[in-house]
């Protein structure tokens, strides 16, 4: 009993009613892009902004008292590392993709996490995605008796994954993940017929990942479907003015 009190708690701070949150991992993968050189400023400006705010253990471990206090995002600590998101301008362009656990369930605890964030990559082919299952599978296991919540963050971004199939690569995932026990999932944004098929059928709270801000009435259509959240990527932080237009877009 007390453990699933434990775990209402961690993820009534982050999904709070119409919840915001901020994505800042991309570093890990690709080394800081614009805004996120000075993370600090970052997490000082977005703080009070957003729900929660998505970062990397070495991040949290020596920046966590700019996510401690009561007016603050809750923080959400990822687990993974992957080189999928280089592309072939990179400098180190990927000669294989790869995606390996950097840190455990009892680690994300002591770190102060709300909820841990696994990376589920789709379309790199079987053994790769049974690896990633696996992975993922055995993280909420042991987050389970810490009431430690985990949020999969589906990404349907491989070689097998086209236009055509990539809403139902996305269904797929999302299967695979509530069948693992996964806390929440998080899933690209995607068309308005998808996304009330997914918050219908989801027995979880659902999340969608976009790259843009949103309109109110965008923001306020996908909440009206039952999703419980927007997250952010890190490319938001690019934009002028971004915290203001944030707060424009909540809805009450």
């Amino acid at each position: 009993m007390q453990t699933h009190i434990g775990k209402a708690i961690r993820l009534s701070d982050i999904l709070d009613n119409n919840s915001l949150i901020l994505d800042t991992t991309i570093s890990s993968s690709i080394g800081a892009t614009p805004r996120l050189e000075d993370l600090r400023s970052v997490l000082q400006t977005c703080s009070s902004i957003f729900s929660g705010i998505v970062v990397n253990p070495g991040q949290m471990e020596h920046l966590s008292f700019e996510l401690a206090g009561k007016n603050r995002a809750a923080p959400l600590i990822r687990v993974d590392w992957t080189n999928a998101y280089r592309d072939a301008d990179f400098c180190l362009p990927v000669s294989e993709v790869q995606r390996i656990e950097i840190s455990q369930a009892d680690d994300l605890l002591n770190l102060g996490a709300a909820a841990a964030v696994a990376t589920m990559l789709m379309g790199f082919g079987d053994d790769f995605e049974a690896e990633n299952i696996r992975s993922i599978s055995k993280l909420i296991r042991e987050s389970y008796d810490l009431a430690l919540p985990v949020f999969v963050d589906i990404r349907p971004i491989g070689q097998k994954v086209s236009e055509a199939n990539f809403e139902d690569t996305i269904k797929l995932g999302l299967s695979f993940m509530m069948e693992a026990g996964a806390d929440a999932l998080i899933i690209p944004k995607s068309s308005f017929e998808t996304l009330k098929i997914i918050s219908d059928w989801s027995t979880i709270p659902v999340i969608v990942r976009t790259e843009k801000i949103l309109s109110k009435n965008e923001s306020k259509e996908i909440f009206d479907l039952g999703i419980k959240g927007i997250l952010f990527s890190e490319k938001i932080l690019e934009i002028e003015g971004f915290s203001d237009k944030i707060k424009s877009m909540q809805v009450v």
